[in-house]
């Protein structure tokens, strides 16, 4: 009888060390397992803020050209064009050819509207002075921009004036803008 109080006490404390080794090996193998869990979110965090990073680079470089493109078209774009009316435009457009054409005759048909343009058609007479003047004056059509001039046809016809023979010129062609209104920018 001592002897199986014996056995069963050596029994119970082999158990409990059993119980004991077993607690701290569950222990051990979670906290490795947490702690593998954890090195991979860190990987995935470390990946993640590189690919941030260089997004980041990409974004800089990304607004920078959308600056400079903004401040191209503001250059290009006249400051009132969203304040003025598309008809309004036009007729500044209008007032610059009559002052850079001086003493031509220009005539104007009526204002057409096709979808998101707005369109007048212009005819310029006049004399020519020299060839030179007139290749400068179309080169000025075509690079308006606001509004738009579209040249259709430019035509040189010799007049018999009293003894001598003159060189008349006429230009046809359209002013060209969007009838659609750009949203208000801030300054």
């Amino acid at each position: 009888m001592n002897q199986n109080i014996l056995y069963s006490a050596k029994l119970k404390r082999l158990l409990i060390y059993y119980i004991a080794v077993g607690v701290l090996s569950a222990c051990v193998l979670s906290g490795i397992i947490i702690l593998k869990k954890y090195e991979d979110s860190f990987s995935d965090t470390v990946k993640k803020l590189q690919t941030v990073k260089k997004n980041f680079a990409r974004t800089g470089d990304i607004i920078k050209d959308m600056d400079l493109s903004t401040s191209a078209i503001k250059v290009v774009i006249p400051s009132d064009f969203t304040s003025k009316a598309p008809e309004d435009l036009i007729f500044i457009g209008l007032d610059d050819i009559k002052s850079r054409f001086g003493d031509a005759e220009i005539s104007i048909t009526n204002l057409e509207y096709r979808g998101e343009e707005v369109s007048l058609p212009v005819n310029i007479k006049g004399g020519m002075k020299d060839y030179i003047t007139l290749v400068n004056n179309c080169g000025y059509l075509q690079s308006m921009s606001f509004p738009f001039f579209s040249i259709g046809s430019i035509s040189l016809s010799q007049v018999q004036g009293k003894g001598s023979v003159s060189v008349v010129y006429e230009i046809s062609g359209t002013l060209k803008i969007s009838s659609r209104q750009l949203p208000k920018t801030p300054k």
